[in-house]
């Protein structure tokens, strides 16, 4: 009787109605609720092994999750089975790995302590408030995020861009006085960071390998960086481009070349000479700056040493230094120089592996396009909702755990 209990035809089929007290009612409801789960196909998914849509309920276990600032919590598994190929499989609640510890959220979690604090990952594993914690599992979290950085990248590429860009380096400590060398490119206009790679070393090789990498994601019409290696290189990538130099870096120079130790004075000549050169980059326009250039070079030769030095190298650099005031480009590479400010402390601190280093540099270029803010109008605002991405995490383009 109970066999047939679905039975449309079976005359002998039990009603509801035929039972009069409540208890009779909930167990014939209950047995035919278990019959219909295990007979009626699962809406939910597909068999990976065969394809067939007939999943049917197969029981299911509980497990617990572990939580960064709160208790563990208990969290219900089903198990569901094919009926074409017999293949049993479980599925997790939303938030839930298989094989892993923590919630997805508590993993985002850790990366996220890493990149805005910056402390070491046994220090961070060791704070009250993180529960079970293993600093070599933090590590491992910042290694996959910061694999998948490049693709993240790129899948920022259809982004709009100002045409300029802006390139500065800055090299990496990785402990036991071995160096490496972290470039970042941004948007000369909003500080988007657009590509970050770490190299071992960063030769005319390195940097042309950084630039091809960058020319598929924009196009570039002025670049903006101090004097090192990609001014070199850059034409060579971008024909068409405007190559600018940092101004701030360039003053920089200049006055290193006149440094004297603090128990001796410059010359008066050495002074006139300096405030001289510095004040060529006051002028309002290129011609004008070309020629207080020029008067410079007539007499280079009246000039101090360091001074005739710093003269022969403005005019070797001539073509990119007063493009800024011909074109609306900045005349500094203040973007760059203000995400690494915010971050040095952070990197400084944040000594990793030698096979991490990379991984770690590249996550936190991309992080700051999702988690630090500008000044000026969009102040209450970070740079993806800025450009009209509704984006406030980078995990919705980074896939963790």
């Amino acid at each position: 009787m109970f066999w047939d209990l679905l039975s449309e035809k079976n005359n002998l089929q039990l009603q509801i109605s035929d039972f009069e007290d409540d208890e009779s009612i909930k167990a014939l409801e209950l047995i035919n609720t278990i019959l219909k789960s295990k007979t009626k196909p699962s809406k939910i998914g597909f068999c990976k092994q065969c394809g067939s849509y007939h999943l049917i309920g197969w029981g299911g276990y509980g497990r617990k999750v572990r939580h960064m600032y709160v208790d563990s919590e208990s969290v219900y598994a089903r198990r569901l089975r094919c009926k074409r190929c017999g293949k049993t499989f479980t599925i997790l609640p939303d938030g839930v790995t298989y094989y892993k510890r923590f919630g997805n959220k508590d993993y985002q979690e850790m990366v996220d302590l890493r990149c805005s604090r910056g402390s070491g990952y046994r220090r961070l594993s060791r704070r009250g408030k993180i529960k079970y914690c293993s600093h070599v599992t933090m590590w491992r979290q910042m290694q996959k995020v910061g694999q998948q950085t490049l693709d993240a990248f790129f899948d920022l590429g259809d982004l709009p861009f100002s045409g300029i860009i802006i390139i500065d380096e800055r090299w990496i400590s990785m402990g036991n006085g071995i160096f490496h060398f972290g470039c970042s490119a941004f948007d000369g206009i909003n500080g988007r960071t657009i590509l970050a790679e770490v190299y071992s070393e960063f030769t005319e090789k390195e940097a042309e390998e950084f630039l091809i990498l960058l020319s598929k994601l924009v196009d570039i019409e002025y670049l903006v960086a101090d004097d090192s290696v990609i001014q070199a290189v850059f034409n060579k990538v971008f024909p068409d481009a405007i190559r600018q130099y940092c101004i701030f870096h360039i003053k920089k120079n200049i006055k290193k070349a006149f440094h004297v130790p603090k128990l001796m004075k410059l010359s008066d000549e050495a002074l006139k000479a300096r405030e001289e050169i510095l004040n060529i980059f006051n002028a309002e326009t290129s011609e004008e700056a070309i020629r207080r250039l020029a008067i410079l070079v007539e007499k280079r030769h009246t000039l101090p040493q360091n001074a005739q030095s710093v003269v022969n190298r403005l005019v070797s650099k001539i073509e990119g230094l007063f493009q800024y005031l011909d074109h609306d480009i900045p005349k500094t590479s203040n973007q760059a120089e203000h995400t690494f400010s915010l971050f040095q402390p952070i990197i400084d601190a944040g000594k990793s592996f030698s096979t991490g280093v990379g991984n770690f540099f590249r996550t936190l270029m991309f992080y700051k396009n999702f988690h630090y803010y500008s000044s000026g109008p969009n102040k209450d605002q970070n740079i993806m909702i800025s450009m009209g991405i509704n984006s406030e995490s980078m995990f919705d383009f980074i896939q963790l755990p």
